[in-house]
């Protein structure tokens, strides 16, 4: 298949698709930051998109309608960064089925990455969302020009291309900053993320039933959102797409905001200045944070530990940020939620914890036994580098795609 990746977004999602697509014998190209007409000159089987319900309608249509004139109607996957319904701003059974309709009619789906919100969309009468694992590749691909300067951006590669190079992931540092934040990381137990994102007010019903839904979800970690709100009964109001967005954002608040607040209150606690925060909002708990920085992110490997409390968005604790922390051989640490089995398997009893005195204990029993540390790091990588490899991943996602292909 010939694949195209594009779109605005968590674009390191994008480097590993493409090079394990070129890994599974097909020919892809990151066509960012922007597509332009060199790159969809030629017949296109399929694209995968982060931001495509940002752009507008015609213009999507009109984007389909030419790669079709080179004699394939390509298939186009929209790669979920949150909840499906908050993607396509529908409100309305009226408006999801209709842009359930548009959907079907230019053969567009959306890849939800969590199995409970993706569960839900379908009780919300979107059909084309589909579920599968966001998945790990070791490499990024590139392409040499015969003066040796390699291109990862708008050149179409495969495994006959002669230029074709591979780094190892971590190779991508991106750009650096005003400052070094190394300092602030090696060593040190890291977290990267929002403290207290904006959050629009919920009535009174809404918000107790998201109440309802985070005790229940808290006493059984294991229980997802969706099973959790049928237990709760509210199996009625979640059929209304208003409803469900509202509930969702009120459930952010006091479920994964409130997470992130008592983990990182008892860190700080515990560790001190050892604990490090990146993000914007923890001043309204009261914990002194580091201001947003794309550069811990490529520092990852020299942490004592990068930890994880939780999506704001989804249920699931295989999402891009623990991903993320894994491509570039840092060593994860997460709260046990749904889906830490599948990401941890046998090392989750060490690297995961239920609580925040299990959290401290975990670390600090790390930070205390330099062999463990590398042990785990390496069982842990091997395990999903093995279980989640997108090459495993990506041919379920590609024969859907084909078939609709087909289908059209």
């Amino acid at each position: 298949m010939r694949v195209l990746l594009c779109g605005q977004g968590t674009s390191e999602i994008l480097w590993s698709i493409h090079a394990a697509l070129i890994a599974l014998g097909h020919e892809s190209v990151l066509a960012l930051p922007d597509i332009s007409r060199e790159v969809i000159d030629r017949p296109i089987d399929a694209i995968l998109a982060l931001n495509l319900f940002e752009i507008p309608r015609d213009t999507v249509e009109m984007l389909t309608t030419y790669v079709a004139s080179f004699g394939t109607r390509p298939a186009l996957v929209h790669i979920c960064l949150k909840h499906p319904l908050e993607e396509i701003g529908a409100a309305t059974p009226a408006a999801v089925a209709e842009a359930d309709r548009w959907m079907e009619r230019w053969n567009v789906r959306m890849w939800c990455m969590c199995p409970s919100v993706a569960e839900q969309c379908g009780r919300l009468g979107l059909t084309r969302v589909f579920h599968a694992p966001l998945g790990v590749h070791p490499w990024i691909c590139a392409l040499r020009d015969g003066d040796g300067t390699p291109h990862l951006y708008k050149r179409w590669m495969s495994q006959a291309e002669p230029g074709l190079v591979r780094y190892p992931y971590r190779a991508m540092t991106g750009e650096a900053g005003e400052g070094d934040e190394r300092p602030r990381v090696a060593g040190r137990f890291v977290y990267l993320g929002q403290g207290c994102p904006p959050v629009e007010p919920a009535g009174p019903a809404v918000r107790h039933a998201a109440e309802s839904v985070a005790e229940a979800m808290r006493a059984q970690p294991a229980l997802h959102r969706t099973a959790a709100m049928d237990l709760c009964g509210l199996a009625g109001p979640s059929a209304d797409p208003a409803w469900t967005l509202a509930f969702n954002r009120a459930f952010a608040a006091v479920f994964a905001v409130e997470n992130r607040r008592r983990f990182a209150t008892a860190l700080r606690g515990a560790f001190g200045a050892s604990f490090a925060l990146w993000g914007d909002g923890w001043d309204r708990h009261g914990i002194a944070a580091h201001p947003v920085s794309p550069q811990p992110r490529a520092l990852y490997h020299e942490a004592a530990a990068c930890l994880d409390f939780g999506s704001l968005a989804y249920d699931t604790a295989i999402f891009p940020r623990t991903l993320e922390i894994l491509k570039r051989d840092g060593l994860l640490v997460s709260w046990r939620h749904v889906g830490s089995g599948p990401l941890f398997g046998p090392v989750e009893a060490d690297l995961t914890f239920g609580d925040a005195e299990e959290a401290v204990h975990r670390l600090a029993a790390l930070r205390d036994d330099p062999d463990l540390w590398a042990r785990l790091r390496t069982a842990h990588r091997d395990w999903v580098f093995d279980r989640l490899s997108l090459e495993g991943i990506l041919p379920g996602v590609l024969a859907g795609v084909l078939a609709g292909v087909l289908a059209g």
